[in-house]
């Protein structure tokens, strides 16, 4: 079936949802605002900035792209006050927020420039009458302060960044930064890792990777830059051998765990290169169904880019190339990220493992099978109040690779959850008036790297595998007083963005259901056998558990 008319449905399903976050009384102080829950529910006191990328979705509508909807001066209207309201929450200084006041973000400050500076400069050619409407002065200051700074562990925000001011540098919103923006855009090229990613809190993540990839088109559009062109293509080349015979990526494997992709830079760049086409296709070949991973992810990050990039990705979906399907050796060992794919050309299944994420294990199907994924999430040890994790992604896991078979050691690194109360955020609003910006890597190491946090029980997994299937031996140290559990899906790395509802959560895991005492050390031995037949309720694995 033709790709246009399945993201045309989903979009026609999702763009009311879109629109009700936004404030589309002409007469309001907050008219174009897309947080909801500033300007309708009031139980925010000041708006997210980065939200404000809902307009391209008001852009596509008005540019006729979402056919129930025709296009009309109101359609205009909402446009140009989605801009100027997001002109409206810079401050002096140049900055926005997204989850604190006083917090000088950069993701908002990176995407809402993008989103004006697309915007901007497609008007001054199209609609000068637009473009004329826009506060331009705030929106300079954004400029400016963004151009000073640097996001070096999230690519994606970086990327986003620079495509923000090359955008408004064309569209003549700020002069002279052109010098600048050479350098922050040989910096993000040289960052790219040779086997095709960008970094992300330690590693890749296929959902930011897409992120990226959206930015990285609209700064080729803005600059000519081939760099981009072939940053784009290595990243695709990336991508392409770790999708599942099911036609979905290995998500849990992700460094910062989003479970989805964008599609606009993949729609783009399959103009050119037939290998995004048939990513393209495969990835959201069920969009307009429910099951689809799309549909799941929450308001904020729907709104904020993952609709965004659909819409957008509408127009030039007849562009792309015919798909041509890439070709892979059976075993791939990706040293760089640790992750090892192993597809055997007689087996209708692929698995994967994530040595830096604790050797995660997955294990996907064909989709002609109709079967689910095989998973497992590590383990959780609880002592206590206190807990450990293996499910962690971290530099300091050792890595011995062999050609069937993978080890990984180390100590489950310490995890807590953050639950948040008046006072704890009334500490962090008196930290981040007194501290700004400077604030926020304190709370990232707190929250997402947790240095030196390895203190746990040790971990040893050794993953074998054949075309008869999977083996993992797991030995865990002496933990006198704690148990071990099988984790669920969530992980414990804070990532704003993650946690969607998946149908995996109510599978089965490869490890055994029961805890698992560890007064003194315990061996957990788990083989999928590929080979089995899987009637109903029968997984084809079995496990044991020695001392």
């Amino acid at each position: 079936m033709p790709l246009l008319p399945i993201f045309q449905s989903y979009v026609e399903h999702q763009v009311p949802r879109v629109l009700t976050q936004c404030d589309r009384d002409p007469d309001s102080p907050t008219f174009g605002c897309f947080d909801r829950n500033y300007w309708h529910y009031k139980i925010r006191d000041f708006p997210s900035s980065i939200l404000q990328q809902g307009a391209f979705t008001l852009e596509a509508i008005r540019t006729g792209q979402v056919p129930s909807l025709e296009p009309t001066p109101q359609g205009d209207r909402w446009a140009v006050a989605a801009l100027n309201a997001l002109a409206r929450q810079v401050d002096r200084q140049g900055r926005v927020d997204e989850y604190y006041p006083f917090e000088a973000g950069y993701p908002p400050a990176a995407f809402g420039l993008y989103a004006a500076g697309r915007l901007l400069l497609d008007w001054e050619t199209h609609a000068p009458h637009l473009a004329a409407q826009v506060h331009r002065e705030p929106l300079r200051r954004l400029a400016q302060h963004l151009a000073n700074r640097v996001e070096a562990g999230a690519t994606n925000q970086q990327a986003a960044g620079l495509a923000g001011l090359a955008l408004a540098a064309k569209a003549g919103l700020v002069p002279n930064l052109a010098s600048r923006i050479q350098v922050l855009a040989t910096q993000l090229f040289q960052a790219q890792h040779p086997e095709g990613w960008f970094n992300e809190y330690g590693g890749p993540d296929f959902g930011y990777l897409t992120v990226t990839l959206d930015a990285l088109i609209d700064y080729h559009d803005a600059t000519g830059d081939e760099r981009a062109i072939a940053a784009i293509d290595r990243a695709i080349a990336f991508l392409a051998p770790l999708v599942g015979g099911d036609g979905r990526l290995p998500s849990t494997l992700n460094s910062r765990n989003t479970d989805y992709v964008v599609p606009y830079g993949l729609v783009r760049a399959a103009s050119w290169n037939p290998t995004a086409t048939w990513l393209v296709e495969t990835l959201f070949r069920d969009l307009d169904q429910p099951h689809h991973f799309a549909w799941s992810t929450d308001d904020r990050y729907h709104c904020h880019y993952l609709f965004a990039s659909i819409v957008r990705s509408l127009p030039y979906l007849a562009a792309m190339q015919p798909a041509q399907l890439p070709t892979w050796s059976e075993a791939l060992w990706l040293p760089g990220c640790g992750y090892a794919v192993y597809r055997p050309h007689a087996q209708p299944w692929t698995a994967y493992v994530a040595a830096r994420k604790g050797g995660l294990v997955r294990i996907h199907r064909h989709q002609s099978a109709g079967q689910p994924p095989i998973v497992e999430y590590g383990w959780r040890i609880r002592q206590g109040q206190k807990g450990w994790t293996s499910n962690w992604w971290s530099a300091d896991w050792a890595i011995a690779y062999e050609d069937n078979s993978l080890r990984i050691s180390g100590h489950c690194p310490r995890t807590s959850f953050h639950v948040p109360t008046p006072i704890k955020h009334s500490i962090l609003r008196l930290l981040a008036f007194v501290l700004r910006q400077r604030l926020i890597p304190l709370l990232k190491r707190a929250m997402i790297f947790r240095p030196g946090s390895g203190t746990g029980p040790g971990f040893e997994r050794t993953i074998a595998w054949g075309p008869g299937g999977v083996t993992l031996h797991d030995r865990l140290g002496a933990w006198p007083g704690g148990r071990a559990i099988a984790s669920p899906r969530q992980n414990l790395r804070h990532v704003a963005s993650a946690d969607s509802f998946s149908r995996e959560e109510l599978l089965p895991s490869l490890l055994p259901p029961e805890p698992v005492p560890l007064e003194q050390a315990q061996v957990i031995k788990v083989q999928w056998d590929a080979n089995a037949i899987e009637a109903e309720g029968d997984r084809g694995h079995h496990q044991e558990i020695s001392r």
